[in-house]
Formats: structure tokens, C-alpha cells, sequence
């Protein structure tokens, strides 16, 4: 592969679509405020925390996915892989706003307010906020130092050109450059090592992600299934993610050639498997607890299966976010059209917020209205925004089809021969 077959950075982006993303996220902030100063405290912390556990694992599952990616050594979808890593820059933003959650955290863990002595060794303030800090600040180092040895070769080569604009992104990733084959290779080796430390380290972390954020929403509730539930949730709204995104850059950055068909159709077969995933290890917690009849675990499907407002919630995940996506990717036509497929991933998105929703709204929640509305809704856009002005600015300056998928030897921009 020649060293000059590279995509160029997108660049600047349509001035309404940053005003929105900025729009969004400022609604966002504004409701969360509102929260901070006494409005409807208790609503804006529950939503507060359902999105960060929804961003934020989404998030990180995008860098995920490109490291299983490369650990199969894939060669069939290297722009979706890139577009996949453009999720980095929320990952360490994901650090300060779990420290936001400081601010609400009488309004959230119950073992705060009445602390449960034979639990306190683990479940205490200092230590909780500690260690979670510390999961997530883990995870940043490991997945900024994976996305920069992706990224570095090809970032370094178009700064020498003088083709990305001066940043501190740009000068932390190209630091210490060398010249284009020598840092390639040095980057190869470097993400043979990474790979499975970031696997490894996903794995194992968000694990107890689960089981110290979620799960001790009800304290007195423990299921050993529950990390394991919770990190194949994030992968699988992480490829959903992915793919979305994927298919709106293929149309507006004129990706047409970079990103087929065909290779949607293999990035679908991958969401299908991991809704199976997620949906066998619900069900396999469902299953022991139920006709195991565990008294100290039935208690939480008996409240989010029989008690009011919460059953046609878990229902319509159940049905759309573990049914619904085998039945239409039985099709294969589905699965290469883009369009159906924009439709069938935010579906399965959106009931991943609903699967986020319905784990973690019943634990803090006692009226007997559900917590949807204008505060949940706003909440959610700020998110939404925040990501997405962090995936542009990562796109701003890294080539969404990589070297690997270009299929000439010219420098060219998405669309425009140079």
C-alpha cells in the first residue's frame, strides 16, 4: 500500500448540523441545572443517570467493537471500524459526568441515606465514588492509547502534508513522529498488545460497571449474571450506534465506495447475534431467578413484570430489543438496503434506552406515573448532543475510510479527486 492512499478529514461540517448538536446539548444542560437548583430533582437525577449509563457504555463499546474487530483480523469493513472509533473523545468525558452524579446521589443509592452495615465495607460513599471513578478513568487510558495507535500513521502522514488543521489532538497523536512505514509498523505492534487489554479490560471493568452503578440501586438485590447483562447491553446499542452513524456518512461524506452493501449486511449479521447475546443472558438470569423462586432476586421481575406503570415497558424491550431484530434479519435483502437498516438500528437503539430505562427507573422511582416527559426527553438530547459534537470533532480531523479501504493510490477527498 502506498503511503499516499488516504482519504482526506471531512473537515468542516454543515453549520446546522453543529448549531443543533450544540442546541441539544445546551437544552440538556439547561434541564440538568434546573435539576441541580430543586426542579423536579428526583426525575432529572434518574434520567440524568439512565443516560449516562446509556452514552456512556455506548460510547466505549464503539472503540470495542473496532478492537474485535482487529482481533479477528477483519478486513471486510474498515471504514465502519474507523467510524466506530469515533466515539473516543466521549469515553474520558464519561470521568466528569459520573462525578456529576456526586450531586444527586441522595436522590439515587438508597445505601447513602440509610447505610447497610453488613454491605459498608464496599457500599460506602468514598469508596463507591472512588472505584467507579477509577473503572472509568482505566478504560480511557486503554481506549485513547488503542485509537491513537489506529489513527497515528495515517494522521501524522497528512499533518506532514499540511491537510488537518494545528490542534492538541492532532499534536498528542502525532508526537514524536517519525517518518509514515516506520510508524506503521511501530503501530501494528503496539495494537497487538492493546487489543486484548482493551477486550480483556471491557470485559472485566464494565462488569462491575453493572454491578456497582445499576445493581446497587436496590442494595439488596445481587444477581451474579448482572455485569455480564450489562456489558453485552453496551455492546450491542454500540454497533447499533455504529451503524447509524455509518450509513449517514456514507450518504453525506459520499462514502459510497469505501463503505458497500455488503459490508452492512456482515455489521448486521454481528447486531442480530449480539440481540441474541443480550436476550440469552436475560433470559438465563430470568430462568434461574424465577424457577429457582430466589427470594432475594424474584422480587425485581416481580416489580417490573406485574406492578404498574412498569410491564408494557419491559414488554416492548423484550419484544424490540430481543425478538424483533432475528425476525427482520432473517431477510437478507434488509440487511443491504441502508435505508431499512437506518429504520431497524434506531429501533433496536432505542429500545436499548429502554432496556437502560426499565433497569434502572423501578429501583428509584415510586409514583405511580412513569418518569417520561419533557425532563427525560431533554436530558436525553443533551446527551445525544454531547456525543455527537465529540464524534465530530473526532471526524474533523481523522479519515472516516482509513488506508486499508481506499481503493486507489491518489489523495482524494470524500466525493472530489484531488
Amino acid at each position: 500500500m502506498s503511503e499516499t492512499s488516504l482519504i482526506l478529514p471531512p473537515g468542516e461540517f454543515p453549520a446546522k448540523l453543529t448549531a443543533t448538536l450544540r442546541i441539544l446539548l445546551v437544552v440538556g444542560i439547561f434541564m440538568l441545572l434546573a435539576g441541580i437548583f430543586g426542579f423536579a430533582s428526583e426525575r432529572v437525577w434518574l434520567s440524568y443517570l439512565i443516560n449516562f449509563c446509556f452514552w456512556s457504555g455506548l460510547a466505549q463499546a464503539g472503540v470495542v467493537f473496532s478492537a474485535a474487530y482487529r482481533l479477528t483480523i477483519g478486513r471486510w469493513g474498515e471504514t465502519i471500524r474507523r467510524v466506530s472509533e469515533g466515539f473516543i473523545l466521549f469515553i474520558p468525558l464519561s470521568i466528569f459526568l459520573f462525578l456529576l452524579t456526586f450531586l444527586g446521589r441522595h436522590h439515587l443509592w438508597p445505601w447513602i441515606e440509610e447505610p447497610i452495615e453488613a454491605k459498608a465495607a464496599w457500599l460506602n460513599e468514598t469508596f463507591f465514588f472512588f472505584r467507579v471513578t477509577f473503572y472509568f478513568l482505566v478504560l480511557s487510558i486503554i481506549s485513547l492509547l488503542y485509537v491513537r495507535a489506529s489513527i497515528r500513521p495515517e494522521i501524522g502522514l497528512l499533518k506532514e502534508k499540511g491537510l488537518v488543521p494545528a490542534s492538541f489532538w492532532v499534536d498528542w497523536i502525532t508526537a514524536g513522529w517519525r517518518d509514515f512505514n516506520r510508524e506503521r509498523e511501530d503501530c501494528e505492534q503496539k495494537l497487538s498488545r492493546l487489543v486484548p487489554v482493551m477486550l480483556i479490560a471491557y470485559g472485566a471493568i464494565y462488569a462491575f460497571v453493572g454491578f456497582d452503578v445499576v445493581m446497587s440501586l436496590e442494595p439488596h438485590w445481587y444477581s451474579t449474571m448482572y455485569g455480564w447483562l450489562y456489558f453485552a447491553h453496551a455492546f450491542d446499542a454500540g454497533v447499533a450506534a455504529t451503524i447509524i452513524v455509518a450509513i449517514l456518512a456514507r450518504k453525506y461524506f459520499h462514502l459510497e465506495e469505501m463503505v458497500s452493501t455488503k459490508q452492512f449486511y456482515d455489521v448486521s449479521r454481528l447486531l442480530m447475534g449480539l440481540c441474541m447475546l443480550a436476550g440469552g443472558f436475560y433470559w438465563s438470569q430470568y430462568l434461574v431467578t424465577w424457577y429457582g423462586n430466589l427470594g432475594e432476586e424474584i422480587e425485581r421481575f416481580i416489580l417490573r413484570f406485574s406492578h404498574d406503570p412498569w410491564p408494557p415497558f419491559q414488554w416492548a424491550v423484550i419484544i424490540l430489543l430481543y425478538f424483533f431484530p432475528i425476525v427482520i434479519f432473517l431477510s437478507r435483502s434488509v440487511k443491504e438496503r441502508p435505508r431499512m437498516l437506518l429504520v431497524i438500528a434506531t429501533i433496536i437503539l432505542v429500545a436499548n434506552w429502554f432496556y437502560h430505562f426499565i433497569e434502572i427507573a423501578p429501583s428509584v422511582w415510586k409514583d405511580p406515573a412513569p418518569p417520561l416527559g419533557l425532563i427525560e426527553i431533554s436530558i436525553t438530547l443533551g446527551y445525544a448532543g454531547a456525543v455527537g459534537l465529540c464524534w465530530l470533532a473526532y471526524a474533523r480531523v481523522v479519515p472516516l475510510a482509513s488506508a486499508a479501504s481506499a481503493t486507489s493510490e491518489q489523495l482524494h477527498e470524500p466525493g472530489r479527486r484531488a
